[in-house]
């Protein structure tokens, strides 16, 4: 039986509700972990943290009035592109799109943006890519005196 570092009361694993707060919104997360029966006290391993992580980034996502994981997934699915073909095309880094969807990193406000576009059809993956390939031409073609 293991002891609370703080109070030495007796530490049980359990799944508690915790109140997460962001900004001025709060959420009730239920989060696994060790807690004390005296003192209250959680103590979250990486694994337990890893469960509540996506949970926690959608609330954040929500308040900043972002897209949140599950919206990723579907536009990406939606468009019929993979991770890697989202990354690519949207840019951010070879595997961004799984860092997005697993909660890992936030997309930016203007990633965002081009992504509810798409989503409404009010772009296509072809004008992205248009652009996209009209900017890598004019970026080679201008030379740093």
């Amino acid at each position: 039986m293991q002891h609370c570092p703080i109070c030495s009361g007796t530490i049980k694993r359990e799944t508690k509700e915790i109140i997460y707060t962001y900004k001025d919104a709060s959420r009730a997360i239920m989060q696994m972990g060790e807690y004390c029966q005296s003192c209250g006290e959680g103590f979250l391993s990486p694994s337990d943290l890893k469960q509540s992580k996506k949970e926690i980034a959608n609330f954040k996502r929500e308040v900043d009035n972002l897209l949140t994981t599950c919206d990723l997934v579907r536009i990406r699915k939606k468009r019929k592109l993979n991770q890697k073909e989202a990354s690519r095309i949207f840019g951010g880094g070879e595997n961004a799109f799984h860092k997005y969807e697993m909660g890992e990193n936030t997309q930016g406000r203007p990633l965002d943006i081009l992504l509810r576009l798409l989503d409404n059809n009010k772009i296509s993956i072809d004008d992205i890519e248009t652009l996209y390939k009209k900017e890598a031409q004019t970026t080679k073609t201008l030379k740093v005196v």
